[in-house]
């Protein structure tokens, strides 16, 4: 399942943002369409299962 969501949400330019907050981003780019509260913890990470699973794991 997280692979499918980390390639949908690259796919779509979406951010993932977890219930703790601390928004997912699959590129840098991205940044700049988060709310401003977002931007300056936002963790660029690339669009895959394994990747997304750290992610959280680190939270």
């Amino acid at each position: 399942m997280l692979s499918v969501l980390s390639r949908l949400a690259a796919a779509l330019g979406a951010s993932i943002v977890p219930q703790d907050g601390g928004a997912l981003i699959f590129h840098e780019k991205e940044r700049r369409h988060l709310p401003a509260e977002l931007q300056g913890n936002a963790v660029v990470i690339v669009p895959t299962a394994d990747a997304l699973q750290a992610a959280f794991d680190a939270r």
